[in-house]
């Protein structure tokens, strides 16, 4: 949990980071020492928008702006609606930020991940927010969310550890 959560404060600093091209180069250096000091022994790929953090643990991949293409997004029913703003993705984990999503276009989604994932599932609906998280058959857990108020969906999805 604490590696997950240096690497949640890394990404917002190499946001702010990689976010200026004028001095992109010495920036991209500036951040790969940082982010080596704070997980250890990592080699980090950063490739326009989109860094990728490679440790023994596994890789994780965050910044970009399309569905992620990996085994565990695979598995999961992919939301074709709205704008992507934000993807972090890993071999046991994913979360995609998506905004400009109509109501009618979550609730399709949130029907069809309902019937999917069935176990452990709970649901909640109030003023703001709309809410799933289920299992599957095959441990894959997902949890979708909607805020009413700016129109925001939120994706998760993990495998079991």
């Amino acid at each position: 949990m604490k590696k997950i959560s240096c690497i949640l404060i890394i990404i917002i600093l190499l946001s702010l980071l990689i976010g200026c091209n004028a001095k992109q180069k010495f920036e991209e250096k500036i951040a790969e020492k940082i982010i080596e000091q704070a997980v250890g022994d990592a080699d980090i790929d950063l490739d326009g928008d989109e860094v990728t953090i490679k440790t023994e643990e596994g890789d994780v991949t965050f910044g970009s702006t399309e569905w992620p293409d990996s085994e565990l997004s695979g598995k999961i029913p992919k939301f074709k609606k709205g704008n992507i703003v934000s993807v972090m993705n890993s071999e046991a984990y994913l979360l995609v930020i998506i905004e400009d999503v109509k109501l009618n276009d979550f609730m399709d989604y949130y029907e069809e991940i309902k019937g999917e994932f069935t176990q452990e599932s709970y649901e909640t609906k109030s003023e703001d927010t709309i809410s799933y998280m289920g299992r599957n058959e095959d441990g894959i857990s997902i949890i979708a969310s909607y805020s009413t108020g700016d129109s925001t969906a939120s994706i998760s999805a993990s495998t079991q550890e």
